[in-house]
């Protein structure tokens, strides 16, 4: 997840924590205004929508959610971007 501006980044990591999101600055292949990014283990993805969704107040244009594939190497990231639902 990316945010437009430090404090949502922080409150979400806060709202989060149940699902152990790292933080973490945004890869470079995504552009986001603040920076900071939070990295969401695919184990507890499911967790971490819910938990969010739940109690986020964040609209729409404040957050980017991404979901990130690679094979290791640099070559070969595929990023497609997600809505919460």
């Amino acid at each position: 997840m990316t945010f437009e501006s430090t404090h949502a980044a922080i409150s979400t990591e806060k709202l989060l924590k149940p699902a152990e999101v790292r933080v973490m600055p945004v890869p470079r292949f995504i552009s986001a205004s603040c920076g900071i990014a939070l990295r969401i283990r695919p184990d507890k993805k499911e967790e971490a929508e819910s938990l969010f969704k739940e109690g986020s107040a964040l609209k729409a244009d404040e957050y980017a959610y991404y979901h990130i594939k690679t094979d290791g190497s640099d070559e070969d990231i595929r990023c497609e971007r997600i809505e919460i639902v």
